[in-house]
């Protein structure tokens, strides 16, 4: 449609690039790569389609097409020799559309960046085989061509040409121009004038670039406005299941039908976020190897190639091996995972929970509690675990990758551990690239399309640090669940547990009430390592006695020997923030009122005024 109204002459195409797409042909249908698939497409009566790679020569989709270019180009060059006509010399044209001589355009004219005057047609392509320079301007005199006329004012080419163009973000490298080498700095001026010349704008010839991410493609080219991105999406759930049984129809590929544990539509379910390239892959292997396709073996790759799409240093695939019934004390807070949170994060309706925010102080258990939840839900966990790239441009080529997978994929929980430190803020104090990394991830929270597909899972200790355009409701600041230290009840639970291996059997009232004077003071991090020590000195007073159970005065020693690090007052300072934050009043310990709200918001104040900020 873009091309057919004209809306935009320089298209670029980014994504899913590197996948098969479907083709029926009259004979027999197959998967192909995309430039065969639009080639094969687009050749259609009236128009010429010209295909250039990188370091490869200048193909035309048809010979009769290519013949047809070379009789107009010569008879072109040869009237440019005799009639130095602007409307057709190469060095007018050029000097016509920038305003000025030849001599102020990057390569001059043709002539001077290629060959002698004499050269023919075939010389020029011969010497573009390598020289993405001389290409990229011989396909760019091409499009003069296209609008020229003869003596006559016949065109000389009468067909309209769609050129197509690969690895653009090689060709065209994103940085500043002075960074650049001077062949890529020629070449993106080459593009610029280009597509900028109002003559070809208003043609009817269209380029088409190809690239995986449009940051990769160089600002100067892919910030114009006429310059239109195309995105090719990641292949939903009725691409793949068209691609399973047409892979399972066709002979050439199987020679019996797949063996799968349940239909072609669970599979097609299952491998939500592959590729038709990794299904493909997938259902080759399974094929060869005769074994029936279990469940496990697809989570395992899809898994595999979200993290060799995104890199192992940016996102893992988990599956927890606890679930909510392995939690420890908080029963308050498990009984409104149950009641209130799984229901709205299975939900696929208008209730679907787009994400959720959890903080409290460090050692509270925060980590643990939510991977239980991720165990008990049994769906997708995409642990994201850093998408700032340490190389120019990559950030941004993450995030796209990232989005294209989800906008894939059915249903997943996105865990994010120290959220903090993982999102950055907004303001002017940040860097560029955090800001719009920021902005890009806020955005895709409250997306209505991956609603109900996507729940975000942000953890954090500093609430406090998250960006306020992330906190607000709609995103993360739907539900804000704070988790505390252990009191009451739950108090006893985590001594009950501590205590579990060294001290088997029930607890008199005396000795449990002993033994929390001892760990006043304790969170769920500091119950879990006296847990160890004391197993530690079990193992110890095994290996002298012939029994490794410790006594109450024993247990009690080795506790009171323990020094807890001085942290007390980022820890209260973070418990605070944690109260104020939380979004529902039944997760609040006690009563709440607006004075109480006060009083917090007061000592957080206090804490800050003798610098303890957590």
């Amino acid at each position: 449609m873009l091309i057919n109204s004209g809306t935009s002459r320089s298209l670029v195409l980014s994504g899913n690039i590197h996948d098969l797409f479907f083709i029926k042909e009259e004979e027999n249908t197959d998967y192909i790569p995309l430039v065969p698939f639009l080639t094969h497409s687009w050749d259609i009566p009236g128009f010429i389609l010209i295909v250039y790679e990188l370091n490869g020569p200048i193909r035309f989709a048809q010979a009769s097409e290519r013949e047809k270019v070379k009789q107009a180009f010569d008879l072109w060059r040869g009237t440019t020799e005799s009639e130095p006509d602007p409307n057709v010399s190469v060095s007018q044209s050029r000097s016509t559309q920038t305003g000025g001589s030849s001599q102020n355009t990057p390569l001059g004219s043709l002539d001077a960046a290629i060959e002698p005057p004499d050269a023919s047609f075939t010389q020029y392509m011969n010497d573009a085989i390598g020289s993405p320079t001389l290409a990229l301007e011989l396909l760019r005199q091409f499009c003069l061509l296209s609008r020229s006329t003869n003596a006559k004012g016949e065109k000389l080419l009468p067909e309209k040409l769609i050129i197509l163009i690969e690895a653009t973000d090689m060709l065209l490298p994103e940085g500043e121009i002075r960074s650049l080498s001077l062949p890529d700095r020629h070449r993106v001026s080459i593009v610029q004038d280009w597509i900028s010349d109002s003559n070809f704008m208003n043609g009817n010839d269209t380029v088409i670039f190809i690239a995986e991410s449009p940051s990769l493609v160089n600002s100067r080219i892919i910030r114009l406005p006429q310059v239109v991105t195309v995105e090719i999406p990641a292949p939903g759930m009725s691409e793949r299941q068209h691609f399973i049984s047409w892979f399972n129809n066709t002979p050439k590929l199987v020679e019996k039908p797949l063996n799968l544990w349940g239909s072609q539509a669970q599979l097609a379910m299952l491998t939500a976020g592959l590729s038709i390239q990794a299904l493909r892959q997938l259902l080759l292997a399974t094929c060869y190897s005769g074994e029936r396709l279990q469940p496990e073996d697809v989570i395992e790759k899809v898994s595999e190639f979200i993290q060799a799409q995104l890199g192992e240093d940016v996102v893992e695939f988990k599956k927890p091996a606890h679930s909510l019934q392995d939690i420890v004390g908080n029963q308050k807070l498990v009984e409104f995972l149950k009641a209130q949170l799984i229901p709205r994060i299975t939900s696929t309706g208008p209730d679907a929970l787009a994400g959720m925010s959890v903080c409290g102080p460090i050692g509270s258990g925060k980590t643990f509690i939510f991977e239980g939840l991720a165990g008990e839900l049994d769906i997708p966990v995409l642990v994201l675990k850093n998408i700032r790239s340490m190389w120019f441009g990559q950030t941004d080529v993450i995030f796209e990758r990232l989005r294209r997978l989800l906008m894939a994929l059915v249903k997943v929980l996105i865990f994010v551990d120290e959220a903090d430190t993982q999102f950055g803020g907004v303001g002017q104090d940040a860097h560029s690239t955090e800001r719009r990394l920021t902005g890009k991830i806020q955005a895709m929270m409250s997306d209505p399309q991956l609603r109900g597909n996507i729940t975000w899972l942000l953890m954090t200790a500093r609430i406090y640090n998250l960006s306020p355009d992330l906190r607000r409701e709609g995103r993360v600041g739907d539900m804000v669940i704070p988790v505390l230290d252990p009191n009451g009840e739950d108090r006893e639970a985590f001594l009950r547990w501590t205590l579990a291996k060294v001290l088997p059997g029930s607890l008199p009232d005396d000795t449990v009430e002993r033994l929390l004077k001892v760990t006043g003071d304790y969170s769920a991090a500091s119950f879990a390592s006296l847990r160890s020590d004391l197993e530690a000195a079990s193992i110890l007073k095994q290996d002298s006695q012939e029994t490794g159970e410790l006594t109450l005065d024993e247990i009690i020693a080795v506790a009171e020997d323990r020094i807890l690090p001085n942290i007390g007052p980022i820890r209260q300072y973070q418990t605070l923030q944690a109260l104020l934050n939380c979004t529902r009043k039944s997760l609040l310990p006690g009563d709440y009122s607006p004075e109480i709200r006060e009083s917090w918001a007061k000592r957080i104040a206090q804490l800050e005024a003798i610098g303890v900020r957590g």
